[in-house]
């Protein structure tokens, strides 16, 4: 996560955000939201030093889906899921999130990126980068607190972030990101770098979400394959095919990429 609209001095604190609730101060109300499909890309083109690494691209997500992005690395999910979080440009194409067009604030707004790169404050505690990270989305404190605790981790230690392992530093990445009352889940290699124990906390941790519209990335299949519900596989910089038959997706990704 990185937001950056507002100066990060102004963030003082908890539970409030700064100016009041976003959703109550124009910058979005779900209620007021029209759109048939959540999120619709066209045509999307972007590139990386004049090398092409999306082209043409098209993908829609319905209401709730568990959108799971395969592909071996370097083949584009991670550039794609900052496109959809409004983080990258795009050179041409149409991205359209709950019928807004982006590039715009309000989708920022709605929706969780957890990325891969370890992208917190070093010298925080866990209470700052809950002060500051309310700046910008409203937090489901109590969310974020079990889920602290089924991890084992006391928020309240005077810890900073960068005394945290790498791989507890991840795990409060992740749950901070899940507890973000966001509309949409867009989730980067949660698993990397993770020996399986952790692993199988991070999976707990997403089992833990009811409702909500996930887009994910992971090298690790086996271990997400019982959260998604459909599955796209990514090469040549378009969505290749697509299956809702998990049994299946080992099997097409050796097809795919083998």
């Amino acid at each position: 996560m990185n937001p950056r609209r507002r100066n990060a001095t102004r963030f003082t604190a908890w539970p409030l955000w700064p100016l009041g609730n976003p959703t109550e101060l124009g910058i979005i109300r779900w209620s007021d939201l029209e759109y048939e499909t959540m999120v619709k890309v066209r045509k999307l083109f972007k590139t990386y030093g004049g090398k092409p690494v999306l082209k043409e691209l098209d993908f829609e997500v319905e209401e709730g889906e568990r959108v799971y992005i395969l592909a071996p690395n370097g083949f584009g999910k991670t550039t794609f899921l900052k496109v959809l979080a409004n983080i990258e440009p795009f050179q041409k194409g149409e991205i359209e999130v709950f019928g807004i067009k982006s590039p715009s604030h309000k989708i920022r707004a709605m929706i969780s990126y957890i990325s891969e790169r370890d992208n917190l404050y070093p010298g925080f505690r866990i209470i700052d980068i809950l002060r500051f990270i309310s700046g910008f989305w409203e937090i489901d404190r109590s969310k974020f607190e079990n889920f602290l605790s089924l991890l084992k981790i006391n928020p309240l230690k005077l810890k900073r972030y960068s005394e945290f392992s790498k791989g507890e530093r991840t795990l409060i990445r992740v749950a901070l990101g899940l507890s973000i009352k966001a509309k949409i889940y867009l989730i980067d290699e949660p698993l990397s770098s993770l020996d399986f124990v952790l692993r199988e906390k991070v999976v707990k941790l997403l089992g833990e979400m009811e409702g909500g519209t996930f887009i994910l990335t992971s090298h690790e299949i086996d271990e997400l394959l019982p959260f998604a519900n459909r599955f796209v596989f990514l090469k040549d910089g378009k969505f290749f095919l697509e299956s809702r038959d998990r049994d299946k997706v080992k099997d097409i990704y050796r097809e795919v990429f083998a």
